[in-house]
């Protein structure tokens, strides 16, 4: 008798161990779940907000344990989950920031507890929160200060260039020209063709440029020709005789009439013996 009466005690206290409730968590960048499973049931269930602490808390009465490790979370909205067993069961999620409402569903022997966790938003800075998203299918300004910058200084060194090249070629053209000698002018006659006057000593040389060479058209010998000239490529280029246009009007209209007679008188010879040819 005495043996049945230890084997029904030590029965009821295995048996009685036996029914442990289970609590599992999954958690992710998504969502947070926590789902209890029980043998035997569960009863009074309620849940309960502490603003103070950002806290939830839901408590409930089973007979059954429940063996649950707290769990702390990092980068995460949820702080952390615990389990308290003392006498009613009370289940602790802190939160962070603020708190999240938990959608719960409960059955005769589980209940399951998910917070919808919110999209993790980048990290910016102050100084790159001013600044306004970039639309990638448009340049943006930099882009546009660059390209104008580049073009003046293509168009600056272009011009560079040219007054370089054509100041090399005028010195390189009257390079070879015997004698000390200076160049008063030209005169251009087409695209390409010129005719340059060159005076070496009393001497005035006309000489014509073209594509094809430079050749010796004339020269002017005549003292008075060769001063009338002078004078009018002179008086076309000096500033002050330019300046001083209105005072001798007359004078220098007489002068430049006269030179530019003589040239056109050249020019027309120059035709003429073209058309002989």
């Amino acid at each position: 008798m005495a043996k049945k009466l230890l084997f029904i005690i030590f029965f009821a206290i295995f048996a009685f161990q036996g029914y442990c409730a289970e609590l599992k968590a999954d958690v992710d960048n998504k969502r947070a779940e926590y789902v209890f499973t029980f043998q035997k049931g569960y009863s009074a269930f309620e849940q309960l907000s502490d603003e103070t602490r950002n806290t939830i808390i839901f408590t409930f009465d089973t007979s059954e344990d429940i063996v649950f490790e707290r769990q702390n979370y990092f980068d995460m909205p949820i702080k952390s989950a615990y389990l308290l067993s003392k006498d009613k069961k009370r289940f602790f999620i802190e939160f962070k920031d603020t708190i999240i409402e938990p959608i719960v569903n409960k059955a005769d022997r589980q209940i399951s507890i998910v917070f919808p966790l919110p999209e993790k938003k980048p990290e910016i800075n102050a100084a790159a929160a001013l600044v306004p998203a970039a639309n990638p299918s448009m340049p943006s300004t930099s882009s546009y200060v660059k390209m104008i910058s580049g073009l003046i200084f293509v168009v600056i060194l272009i011009f560079l260039l040219f007054f370089v090249l054509k100041i090399f070629f005028k010195k390189q053209l009257f390079s070879d020209i015997p004698g000390s000698g200076r160049l008063l002018g030209k005169v251009d006659l087409d695209l390409r063709k010129s005719l340059y006057f060159y005076e070496i000593g009393d001497v005035i040389y006309i000489i014509g440029i073209t594509d094809n060479g430079m050749n010796v058209i004339d020269k002017i010998s005549d003292e008075a020709e060769a001063a009338k000239i002078r004078s009018g490529f002179i008086k076309k280029h000096d500033f002050k005789g330019y300046m001083s246009f209105f005072k001798r009007k007359a004078h220098l209209d007489d002068d430049l009439t006269s030179s530019n007679a003589i040239v056109e008188e050249k020019l027309n010879s120059i035709r003429n013996r073209k058309k002989q040819l």
